[in-house]
C-alpha cells in the first residue's frame, strides 16, 4: 500500500508542476512593475492585485499568479471562445468573451458577454448562465478607465499610413489623461486594455515589445505579452 501511495503522490506532484509556468525575474523599473505572459500571445485583460492574486487572459487561456508573475498557474478554463477582459460582480468574477462598440460611443471597444465565472479569485472556472435573462449584463471599456477623483486615463493612438484597404493603421503610442498628461511605457507595444486595481494602480496589458510597425512590423524577441503596473496610485 505504501508503494501505491507514494506512486500516486508522485503523479500528483508531477501534474501540479506541469500546470505552472515559471518566468524569469522581470527587469527593475523605477515606475512600473513589469510582468511577462506565460505564452506567446498578447495579454488581453487583467484582474486583481499584484500584492495578492492576479489573473490574466491571453485570449484563449486564463492564468493566475500569487507571486508577482514569477510563476503562472494555468487554470481549468478550456474553450475556443476568445476572451477580452474580466469584471467582478459581488463575490463572482466573470470573464467576458465578446468585444463590441455601440453607436453612442463608437470609439470605445467594450468587453462584454460573460461566458465563465469564478468564485475563488480566478483559480477555477465554470460555465456562466444568465438564468435571470437580464438584458443589462456587465461590460467594461477596454481603452479607458476613470480614477476615483474623476481623471480619465485612455490609450493614446496615432493613425499612421498603411497599405491596408483602409489606408491607415492604428498605432498605440502610450497612455494619455484627461488632464493632458502623457505616459509612455518603457518599450513600444500594441496596448490592449487598461485597468485600475483596488489600490488605484494603473495596469496596462499589451503585446510583446515591438521593434517595428506597420509594413515593418516585428517583435523585439519572443511574442509573450507584457503587463505593466504602476508602482504608485494614480489620481
Amino acid at each position: 500500500m505504501k508503494s501505491l501511495f507514494f506512486s500516486a503522490l508522485l503523479l500528483l506532484t508531477v501534474g501540479a508542476c506541469q500546470s505552472e509556468v515559471e518566468r524569469d525575474v522581470q527587469p527593475e523599473n523605477a515606475d512600473w512593475y513589469i510582468l511577462k505572459a506565460p505564452d506567446a500571445r498578447a495579454i488581453e485583460g487583467v484582474y486583481g492585485d499584484i500584492d495578492g492574486t492576479l489573473v490574466i487572459t491571453t485570449g484563449y487561456k486564463i492564468y493566475q499568479t500569487t507571486d508577482r508573475g514569477k510563476t503562472w498557474r494555468a487554470t481549468n478554463y478550456s474553450s475556443n471562445r476568445g476572451l477580452f477582459g474580466f469584471v467582478q460582480v459581488a463575490d463572482t468574477l466573470l470573464v467576458l468573451n465578446t468585444q463590441s462598440t455601440n453607436s453612442s460611443d463608437p470609439a470605445t471597444p467594450y468587453a462584454n458577454t460573460p461566458s465563465y465565472f469564478s468564485v475563488n479569485q480566478g483559480a477555477t472556472w465554470q460555465p456562466y448562465r444568465n438564468w435571470r435573462r437580464d438584458s443589462h449584463e456587465p461590460q467594461i471599456a477596454r481603452n479607458k478607465i476613470n480614477t476615483s477623483s474623476g481623471t480619465e486615463y485612455y490609450i493614446d493612438i496615432a493613425r499612421t499610413p498603411s497599405s491596408t484597404p483602409s489606408g491607415s493603421y492604428l498605432e498605440t503610442i502610450g497612455i494619455a489623461t484627461s488632464k493632458g498628461d502623457k505616459i509612455l511605457l518603457p518599450q513600444a507595444h500594441q496596448i490592449t486594455s487598461l485597468y485600475l486595481d483596488a489600490k488605484s494602480r494603473l495596469c496596462v496589458t499589451a503585446s510583446a515589445p515591438l521593434c517595428g510597425r506597420n509594413e515593418n512590423f516585428a517583435f523585439c524577441g519572443d511574442q509573450n505579452g507584457v503587463l505593466y503596473i504602476t508602482k504608485n496610485p494614480q489620481r
